[in-house]
C-alpha cells in the first residue's frame, strides 16, 4: 500500500509538471488573435502569450518588424517610426520540443486625432445645465472648434477652461454657432477642456454638433481641414494666439537684454484700436500676481504697431508681448482678443484652378460672376 501511495504521487507531481495554466493535457496554443495597431511616434507594446504544453516557452519571430520596434520573450515593444502594414509570425516551442506558429498583420498608422466628448442631458429638458467638454488621452497642443447648438443659449460669463488653455470664444447668436480657437501652455494629455451653461429655449433634448480640429504635441495638426467658418477681420490669428502660449508667462526672447534704438521716425505705439467685438469672453490663466501701476487707474495698454519693413522684406515676426512690458500674460490674451480673426479673408483651403471652357461653350453657373455681390454676413457693415 505505501509502494502505491508512491507511486500515485509521483504520477501526480509528473502531470502538475507537464501541466499549465490551460489545464493538464492541453495542447499548446498562442492565445491572442490579433495584434493593436501602432502609432508613428508613440510608445507601443502587445504581448503574444501561449498556454499548454510544458513550461518553460521559447518564442521567436518570423517576418519584418517596423523600424523602432523589438520583439523579445513574446512581447513587442518600441516607438515605430515607419507607417505601413507589416506581416509576421509568432512560434512558441514549450519544453517537450512542441511547437505552434500565429501570423498576425500589425498596422502602423498615424496618430488619430483626439475625441471631443460632450456630456449634456440625454432626456427632454427645460431647464438650464451645464455641458462639460472632454478630451480622450490624446497629446494636444492646440485646437479649433466650431460648435452648433440650435435653440440653446450659451452663458458665456459662465465659460470656465482648464487652466493651461488660452482661448478666443465668439459667440452668433443670429447661427447659434460658438467658436473657439485655444492653444495650450503645455501639452495636453486628455481630461475636461472646458465647460459651459446653456439654457434651452424651449423643452428639447438638447443637442450639441461639433466641428474640429487638433494639433499634437510637435503642433502639427492631426487634420488638415479646420472648422468651416465665414470670413472675418482682424489684425492677429490662429498662429498668434499658438505663439502667446508658447511664451506664456516667459519673457520673450526679443526683449532680452538692451532694445536697440528705434529708427528716426519710426512709430512705437499703434492707433487705438477698435471696439471690442463680439469675440474673447471669458478669462485667462495669470501667470503670477501684477501690480498695479503708480499714480492711479492707467488707460488700458494698446497693442503695439508692427515696425512696417521696406518694399519686398518679409513681415516682421510676430512678437507676443503685445504691450512691450517685458512679460507675456493676460493683458496681451485680451489685446490678441480684441483683434482677432477666426478665418482671415475667408480662405479655408487653396483655391481650385478653373478648368478652361470647351470652345463655344457656356461657363458654369458658379463659374459667372454675381451681378449683385454681398459681402460675408460676418464682416462689420461700413
Amino acid at each position: 500500500m505505501r509502494l502505491a501511495g508512491v507511486l500515485i504521487a509521483a504520477a501526480l507531481l509528473l502531470a502538475a509538471c507537464g501541466t499549465s495554466e490551460g489545464g493538464a493535457g492541453e495542447p499548446l496554443r498562442i492565445t491572442v488573435r490579433s495584434a493593436p495597431p501602432a502609432y508613428i511616434g508613440e510608445r507601443y507594446e502587445a504581448k503574444f502569450p501561449a498556454s499548454g504544453g510544458v513550461r518553460p516557452y521559447r518564442y521567436e519571430l518570423e517576418g519584418k518588424l517596423p523600424q523602432g520596434l523589438n520583439f523579445t520573450n513574446g512581447r513587442l515593444s518600441g516607438i515605430p517610426r515607419e507607417k505601413g502594414s507589416f506581416k509576421v509570425t509568432v512560434v512558441v516551442t514549450d519544453a517537450a520540443l512542441s511547437s505552434r506558429s500565429a501570423s498576425f498583420t500589425l498596422a502602423v498608422k498615424d496618430p488619430p486625432p483626439p475625441a471631443l466628448r460632450i456630456k449634456i442631458p440625454e432626456s427632454e429638458t427645460d431647464a438650464p445645465f451645464i455641458a462639460v467638454f472632454t478630451l480622450s488621452e490624446r497629446p494636444a497642443s492646440a485646437l479649433r472648434l466650431r460648435l452648433t447648438a440650435k435653440d440653446l443659449k450659451p452663458d458665456l460669463d459662465s465659460f470656465k477652461a482648464a487652466p493651461e488653455l488660452l482661448y478666443v470664444l465668439r459667440y452668433d447668436a443670429e447661427k447659434q454657432t460658438l467658436d473657439l480657437d485655444g492653444a495650450f501652455t503645455k501639452t495636453f494629455k486628455g481630461g475636461e477642456v472646458f465647460r459651459l451653461k446653456f439654457e434651452p429655449t424651449r423643452k428639447l433634448r438638447p443637442r450639441v454638433q461639433a466641428q474640429t480640429q487638433f494639433f499634437d504635441a510637435k503642433g502639427e495638426p492631426y487634420t488638415k481641414s479646420p472648422p468651416k467658418r465665414p470670413a472675418d477681420q482682424g489684425r492677429y490669428a490662429f498662429e498668434d494666439l499658438r505663439a502667446l502660449a508658447a511664451a506664456w508667462g516667459r519673457k520673450p526672447a526679443a526683449q532680452k537684454g538692451e532694445p536697440a534704438p528705434p529708427a528716426a521716425g519710426a512709430p512705437t505705439k499703434a492707433e487705438p484700436s477698435a471696439p471690442e467685438s463680439a469675440g474673447g469672453a471669458g478669462t485667462a490663466p495669470e501667470p503670477g500676481a501684477e501690480t498695479a501701476p503708480e499714480g492711479g487707474a492707467a488707460p488700458a495698454p494698446e497693442a503695439k504697431a508692427p515696425p512696417a519693413g521696406a518694399e519686398g522684406e518679409a513681415a516682421p515676426k510676430f512678437d507676443p508681448d503685445l504691450n512691450g512690458d517685458g512679460a507675456v500674460n493676460a493683458a496681451d490674451l485680451e489685446l490678441l482678443r480684441k483683434d482677432y480673426a477666426f478665418n482671415p479673408g475667408g480662405r479655408l483651403t487653396p483655391p481650385s484652378v478653373p478648368k478652361a471652357p470647351a470652345p463655344g461653350a457656356q461657363p458654369a453657373p458658379e463659374d459667372r460672376p454675381s451681378e449683385n455681390p454681398t459681402p460675408p454676413a460676418s464682416n462689420p457693415g461700413p
